[in-house]
């Protein structure tokens, strides 16, 4: 017989910390403030995966699937969120594209770019100005590599925003990202396919390090991250 277990868990251990954070009044933390915040969040979600994996309530082929949709929902929601477990064979597979978190790794010849994007953007629902493009760069054993990175769009926009200014600022089709959370943003025609390109600079001159190519599809109201290669 399949079982079913719901935990509707809401994240009061990490509500004290907004006052640190947003501005008095706010009901949402910026994402400057969640990606503060984010590694207390991550290393909570492994634990619990840890602990339903043990209880077999997640099969361990699911693991990163779903901190990846619990990381989703806990970063367009600004902090506040859900955290649900509902052991259901298959459910990841029917859970909404535009929600979950999705992770690219590459290898470089200077170390393993990692991006975390959503699956799929859709501007008309989504809170975020434009698709996440949040990387780093570490070496094989898991070590933080001082880089800068260039993104380059032939096609939309690249964006900042900081959710508690409610400001969003256009910077064009080439950035240098200054560690602020960065997005992009293009008007999706179903069928086409779009290249951004990510170039990694050394942390103090120009010089370029690698180039990776981002290839997005559109769909008729969204734009789907392909690869990264």
């Amino acid at each position: 017989m399949t079982r079913k277990f719901l935990i509707g868990l809401l994240l009061a251990a990490l509500l004290p910390l907004a006052g640190a954070f947003a501005m008095e009044g706010d009901a949402y933390l910026s994402q400057d403030d969640l990606r503060v915040l984010r590694p207390s969040f991550d290393a909570f979600l492994s634990e619990m995966a840890d602990l339903l994996i043990d209880r077999g309530l997640l099969p361990e082929g699911d693991r990163e699937s779903w901190i990846l949709y619990q990381r989703g929902d806990f970063m367009q929601n600004g902090g506040f969120g859900t955290v649900y477990v509902i052991y259901t064979p298959g459910l990841l597979t029917l859970a909404d594209e535009s929600v979950t978190m999705r992770r690219f790794r590459a290898d470089t010849p200077v170390g393993v770019l990692t991006l975390e994007t959503l699956h799929r953007f859709v501007q008309s629902s989504s809170p975020l100005p434009g698709l996440p493009l949040d990387v780093e760069l570490r070496t094989a054993e898991g070590e933080t590599l001082p880089c800068r990175f260039r993104w380059i769009t032939s096609a939309g926009s690249l964006v900042l925003w900081d959710g508690a200014m409610d400001e969003i600022v256009n910077v064009g089709a080439s950035y240098i990202n200054d560690g602020r959370a960065m997005y992009w943003i293009a008007e999706p025609v179903d069928g086409i396919e779009e290249t951004l390109t990510l170039e990694l600079l050394a942390a103090d001159e120009d010089e370029t390090l690698a180039v990776l190519t981002l290839t997005m599809l559109a769909g008729p109201n969204f734009w789907s991250p392909e690869a990264l290669k």
